[in-house]
């Protein structure tokens, strides 16, 4: 007899599928219920063996069951570690309401331990219930890439849990040390903008991965940073938003971790990050308190990007002491800024075309500089 698939895991990413690979569970069942039946009509002591594993592909795909929500077990795989209460919250009042309308689903190991669904089973034991209705399947091949893609692309997960999540998954597929992924990225992408090859990546994102390993292999790339670029495509990420709006969030003092595990964004976390002891003039345990108290103002108040970058700069303005040496430093930036003030509209419109683009050209020139200055402050 010919061993039997394991359901495609892939079905049970959305409502619409789940319900249809429970509906064709249905005809499953029955075909798997026969071949019990001829087994044990053959009478073969021998193939007892076989008996027991189809016994345990029917009790994998029997639908919808009622699990005991003290049996079940959170995955310690999961990319999503931030559950913020009123999230939970939320989840419970709608559970209450209308019930729980799509059952979780857990993963078959010594014990049932959840693949998708843990704001349920949360919200199940905050209101105490006893049992969910849950779906059993086979534990996946690669479970952490399957949970992985079921949450990556979700809006509401944290910047933080994110690049946590796609580190795992990078240094589970490679021989890389995860602190030296971020880097590696950083490395490769910076050089490819400066040859301004960075798009040719990007656009390899909705190819096939024999393309993207083609297009990879085409721009002289180390070992290391083709298979970063490679699996990172072959998530569907780009490369660049990576780095410069994901992977910035590992490096991130403790406490701001901390306010996006409690609901900070990563925009807000980024502009707090300057609040350090360098920046402040202060010491590290000083800053330490400097950041938290402005943190908490930021999320009381729910202050804009704008307003909270705004903040920080009143917060830095406050603390820096100036001294001879930084006023040496910024007295030419300073009198750059006076004239520039100074160029008034008409004589703009006296200047040549040519003065104009070029004036236009310098200035865009150091804009591009002062965004890379204030990107590392």
């Amino acid at each position: 007899m010919s061993a039997r698939k394991s359901p495609d895991l892939s079905n049970y990413f959305s409502a619409a599928k789940q319900s249809q690979q429970l509906s064709e569970a249905e005809s499953e069942l029955q075909q798997l219920r026969a071949e019990i039946e001829e087994l044990r009509a053959l009478g073969s002591t021998e193939l007892e063996e076989q008996i027991q594993l189809l016994r345990a592909q029917l009790q994998s795909q029997s639908g919808v069951l009622s699990i005991a929500v003290e049996q079940i077990q959170s995955n310690p795989e999961q990319p999503r570690q931030t559950f913020l209460p009123e999230s939970i919250e939320s989840m419970s009042r709608s559970m209450v309401t209308d019930g729980q309308l799509q059952p979780i689903i857990l993963i078959q190991r010594e014990n049932l331990v959840l693949f998708d669904g843990e704001r349920r089973w949360r919200s199940a034991k905050a209101l105490g219930w006893q049992n969910l209705q849950a779906v059993i399947i086979p534990e996946p091949v690669s479970l952490h890439r399957k949970a992985l893609l079921t949450s990556l692309h979700r809006e509401d997960l944290n910047p933080l849990d994110k690049a946590e999540a796609i580190v795992r998954e990078l240094a589970n597929n490679t021989d890389l040390d995860p602190q030296d992924i971020p880097r590696i990225l950083s490395t490769v992408v910076r050089r490819l903008n400066a040859q301004k090859r960075m798009n040719s990546v990007v656009e390899l994102m909705t190819a096939e991965v024999s393309e993207q390993q083609s297009g990879l292999s085409a721009l002289e790339l180390s070992e290391k940073e083709q298979a970063v670029l490679g699996l990172l495509l072959d998530l569907q990420l780009n490369p660049a938003s990576i780095d410069a709006n994901i992977f910035p969030m590992l490096s991130l003092a403790e406490d701001i971790k901390a306010a996006i595990r409690s609901g900070l964004k990563g925009v807000h976390a980024i502009a707090l990050q300057k609040l350090s002891a360098k920046n402040l003039g202060v010491t590290e345990e000083k800053a330490q308190s400097i950041r938290v108290n402005t943190t908490q103002k930021v999320m009381t108040e729910k202050l804009s990007v704008s307003d909270t970058r705004k903040l920080v700069s009143e917060v830095i303005a406050s603390q820096a002491q100036p001294s001879s040496t930084s006023a040496t430093k910024i007295k030419p930036v300073s009198q750059e800024t006076r004239r520039l003030k100074k160029l008034s509209l008409n004589s703009l419109k006296k200047a040549e075309r040519t003065q104009l683009l070029e004036l236009q050209e310098v200035l865009r020139q150091k804009l591009a500089e002062i965004e890379e200055v204030l990107k590392f402050e």
